[in-house]
């Protein structure tokens, strides 16, 4: 038995997510979601091969929000086809339905694929990616003509574009990422691409003090995410 501070409601809400599963490759997937809250979902019907600590989309009509994996269900069970989320922008509410105030409740561990597939995930990715509000002027070199992007997220090596106009899978890209008042120019290459959406970067060079401009806005949005978290166990 466990302790979860976000009380979960039965609900099947029909919902979209996309990413890229365990083996790098891009999926689009329409499923529903099993039970809510309001931080985080059971979904079913996942056919794409996940795993935990990766970063999904996820779309219910016009709203959209990114999701962490906290767990995958085992193949050899009935949950084979479950997969456990939790949100990655605070306050934000893309269910159609009333939920209640978080508080302690009670619940069975779903069971879990072996933790080989855990291990996967975090060789693959090991910096952990945080939502942001901001904005991103992405060109495919210096001196060209480039679009704005919405910043999503962002990590010490790479953030989350999203844009009608993605560029295509290893190209090249000048970047000035712009969260607040703060400024980072970087040098990326596009790694994931999904048409008319949103693009992932993986940042692949940056100045000196452009690192440390990054390293220090990560090291912000670490302290955020850590006292909304104690906010959260506190309710």
């Amino acid at each position: 038995m466990g302790r979860r501070y976000r009380q979960r409601v039965p609900a099947i809400v029909p919902v979209r997510i996309w990413g890229t599963d365990r083996d790098g490759k891009p999926f689009s997937e329409h499923v529903c979601t099993i039970n809510i809250s309001r931080k985080g979902a059971r979904v079913g019907g996942v056919r794409a091969p996940l795993s935990v600590g990766d970063t999904i989309g996820m779309q219910y009509r016009n709203r959209q929000a990114r999701f962490r994996i906290t767990w995958v269900g085992s193949l050899s069970t009935p949950t084979g086809t479950q997969v456990g989320l939790d949100c990655l922008h605070p306050g934000r509410n893309v269910w159609p339905v009333a939920l209640p105030c978080e508080q302690l409740d009670p619940y069975e561990v779903p069971e879990m694929r072996p933790r080989k597939y855990e291990r996967r995930a975090s060789e693959r990715r090991i910096r952990t990616r945080y939502p942001v509000s901001g904005k991103a002027f992405v060109a495919a070199g210096y001196g060209n003509a480039g679009i704005w992007a919405k910043l999503d997220d962002i990590s010490l090596t790479g953030c989350y574009l999203k844009t009608m106009q993605p560029f295509a899978v290893d190209r090249r890209l000048t970047l000035l990422l712009k969260v607040g008042n703060t400024e980072i120019k970087a040098v990326g290459v596009v790694r994931i691409c999904y048409p008319r959406m949103a693009m992932g970067v993986e940042l692949v060079h940056l100045s000196p003090p452009d690192r440390r401009t990054l390293a220090d806005l990560i090291s912000y949005l670490e302290e955020v995410e850590t006292a909304l978290t104690a906010q959260e166990s506190a309710c």
